[in-house]
């Protein structure tokens, strides 16, 4: 019952933060919008535009503010919708610093309830295994205690995100806007392939990665994953957000040289091959080993992946092409 009341507080808190941070930024938008009214008219007024009185109704209630402090009585400028402006653009940037953190609140919450849905899902999976089938439990345990000597197979990915402009005047998304839209992202990727059941899963440099316990299983993975990001690119659409992806496959023999490797691989997303399937030479070695080929390994070039500018540490990467979409496109 703790753990259920925790779980609906965090929700609950996530909800009301997102509603909060949905009337803050348009308290922003209202500041920084009157703030330029504010010296645009004041800009006109010094001109004595005749005009000016249609819209007098916009700036009583500042001006009688601003009276309480500043007269322009026996002055030749009268500076009252420039002080407005001054103090709204002052607001508006104030509101600015809220979103901010809001925003920064909100990506730790959805975090945390990310984290206790793993945590969940694990626990589950472990009290079932033991409570269902103890002798199998103990098999895995002793089997996973002998050298594995098949390869594994490891995907990393990068989704791009940008705003879909209807009019010129539209803004680019802030950076933390940009990180919440890829957190969603994220989140609705490993929904979509939880079918998958990966070894292991998480992120490297907040970058999605997974890892399956056999290397053949790419052909399958491959099948279903490219549907899978095109579903995701048209549902964010409709949101107004452009969505792309940058992903990398390669393999390992052991696990303890996965963070050596995921290191490598995000170097290598560095790179923003956009909606490529690149590949390193190990998984070019290891496809090759295999008896059927779907995909044809073709290189894409030599790169240099070295994290020091000093030291060049060229490497070739290659792309994979499917050989049956490419013979249908030369048929045509």
């Amino acid at each position: 019952m703790i753990t259920n009341k925790n779980n609906n507080d965090t929700l609950k808190k996530l909800n009301t933060l997102a509603q909060v941070l949905f009337c803050v930024k348009f308290f922003r938008f209202v500041f920084f919008f009157y703030s330029f009214l504010s010296f645009v008219f004041w800009f006109l007024n010094c001109f004595e535009v005749d005009w000016l009185y249609l819209f007098n109704w916009l700036f009583v209630i500042p001006y009688q503010a601003v009276g309480t402090f500043y007269r322009p009585e026996g002055v030749s400028a009268d500076f009252s919708l420039a002080i407005i402006g001054g103090i709204t653009l002052l607001l508006g940037f104030i509101f600015n610093s809220i979103v901010d953190y809001l925003f920064n609140k909100v990506l730790d919450l959805e975090e945390e309830e990310q984290r206790r849905i793993e945590a969940k899902r694990l626990q589950r999976r472990k009290k079932r295994t033991t409570v269902v089938n103890p002798q199998q439990q103990q098999s895995e345990i002793t089997s996973s205690e002998q050298p594995q000597e098949t390869s594994k197979l490891i995907y990393i990915i990068q989704p791009h995100i940008n705003k879909i402009k209807r009019k010129e005047e539209d803004l680019e998304l802030t950076f933390q806007e940009v990180e919440l839209w890829k957190q969603r992202v994220n989140k609705k990727l490993l929904e979509n392939i939880s079918y998958s059941k990966p070894m292991q899963k998480g992120y490297y440099r907040k970058n999605l990665f997974l890892m399956y316990r056999d290397f053949n299983y790419v052909d399958d993975f491959l099948y279903y994953i490219k549907p899978t990001l095109d579903s995701i690119i048209l549902e964010f659409r409709k949101y107004g957000v452009s969505v792309s992806f940058s992903s990398v496959l390669s393999s390992i023999a052991q696990i303890e040289n996965l963070e050596k490797e995921l290191d490598c691989m995000d170097t290598i997303l560095s790179l923003n091959f956009i909606n490529d399937f690149i590949v390193t030479i190990r998984f070019k070695v290891t496809y090759d080993n295999k008896p059927v080929h779907q995909y044809q390994v073709v290189l894409k070039g030599e790169y240099n992946l070295s994290k020091n500018l000093t030291i060049s540490n060229k490497q070739p990467l290659f792309a994979l092409v499917d050989m049956k979409k490419r013979n249908k496109e030369k048929e045509e």
